[in-house]
């Protein structure tokens, strides 16, 4: 039996690998940049910050977009947490055994309340994931977690998860972004529009495409927030946003700026830019289908083909770092021996040769590549665009 929980435990079944095709070409590894100003407002208990968009949807069950796990993220707990090094650690479970590699039995942390005032239990926690199991509640996030079972609460302060088949997933995705937080037994759709957790804010009112208000939940059961309430400001345009920090209406901007501003603001006296390591990752994913793409030579001399280091110094000013893992370099999973495609066009020509794909009049094949209307997409996209042309493609 594995027993996990506290500073002594090492969370031996933390990380376990989703299932992809077989080859993602990992572009860049984006950190984290926030830009912090010394705010001219009159009102010094509220933090303010920009974000690019409103939440979609508030229902921690629901909500995959930025914004919504970012303010989730404020509102719920998760059952379990990542540090810094992105290790599984407790959340509203205080510790967690694994008798057998089907099944995990989580301990919540005592007197736990949501921010209205309700205890929170076992029986709160069984039916966040028995809502979105049994299709109570329709959400994508289900996929992370098709492996379990069934889930049962014999006491108020135990939690059991029976899993199809063993499956060292389970933690990672309860700690993270695929995690969820708890809501109140017999939440529905309403959960969206007057989200109740336990979390160290609470819900105060949101107008789409404007503001998201929260406060601090002082009925918190871990260390209370220092800030009394954040507004959550809507800018979509990246242009605006920069215009705000340097008036000093806003306080907190998080990685929304293109690096052409930061470099801009950085010069700004009453403006401070913060960064360290993020988990965002560019990446090029290939539909395995395609009868060319197929071929796992074709695959790799593209990733051969590309040439990343360019776009970091010029597109993304020396402001992102290559990508040779799903896994940042802070992670402890992290294996720095892992293979790398580096830039080399003549191996992706061979193998573009091996796999039966000749030059014809200067073409070996065409491909179509999907991207996003955000700038710097479309620009990493014609560079792609312009490398893959040099080998034929």
């Amino acid at each position: 039996m594995k027993r996990h929980g506290d500073d002594r435990a090492t969370a031996v079944f933390a990380y376990g690998r989703a299932r992809r095709p077989p080859l993602h070409i990992l572009i860049l590894a984006i950190p984290i940049c926030l830009f912090l100003t010394c705010s001219r407002r009159p009102d010094r208990d509220t933090l303010v910050m920009i974000i690019e968009f409103s939440p979609t949807n508030l229902d921690p069950r629901v909500g995959l977009d930025a914004q919504s796990e970012r303010i989730d993220g404020l509102l719920f707990d998760n059952l379990l947490s990542r540090d810094e090094h992105l290790s599984v650690k407790p959340g509203l479970a205080d510790r967690w055994e694994i008798p057998d590699p089907k099944t995990y039995i989580f301990h919540l942390h005592p007197g736990v309340k949501f921010c209205d005032g309700r205890p929170l239990t076992s029986r709160d926690v069984k039916w966040s994931f028995d809502s979105l199991l049994q299709g109570k509640v329709h959400s994508t996030k289900g996929g992370a977690y098709r492996l379990v079972e069934k889930v049962d609460a014999p006491d108020d302060g135990t939690i059991i998860f029976h899993l199809k088949e063993p499956w060292a997933a389970l933690l990672w995705n309860l700690a993270g972004g695929e995690g969820m937080g708890i809501v109140p037994y017999g939440s529905g759709d309403e959960i969206s529009r007057n989200p109740i957790g336990s979390g160290p804010f609470r819900y105060v009112r949101a107008e789409q495409d404007k503001e998201v208000v929260i406060e601090r939940n002082d009925n918190y059961w871990g260390q209370k927030a220092k800030l009394t309430r954040v507004r959550f400001t809507v800018v979509p345009d990246a242009t605006t946003r920069a215009l705000e920090l340097r008036k000093g209406s806003a306080d907190l901007e998080g990685s929304a700026l293109t690096p052409d501003m930061e470099l801009t603001l950085q010069h700004e006296p009453a403006l401070r830019i913060m960064r360290g390591p993020g988990t965002r990752l560019a990446y090029m994913a290939f539909n395995l289908r395609d009868p060319i793409l197929k071929d796992v030579r074709v695959r790799q001399a593209i990733a051969y083909a590309l040439d990343r280091k360019p776009l970091i110094q010029y597109l993304w000013r020396d402001s992102v770092r290559l990508a040779a893992s799903v896994l940042p370099p802070e992670s402890w999973a992290y294996d720095p021996d892992v293979p790398q495609y580096l830039h080399d066009p003549e191996k992706a020509r061979q193998l573009l040769e091996a796999a039966g794909h000749p030059v014809v009049n200067g073409v070996r094949f065409h491909l179509t590549m999907k991207t996003s209307t955000e700038e710097s997409s479309r620009a990493m996209a014609a560079v792609f665009q312009q490398q893959l042309r040099e080998v034929g493609i």
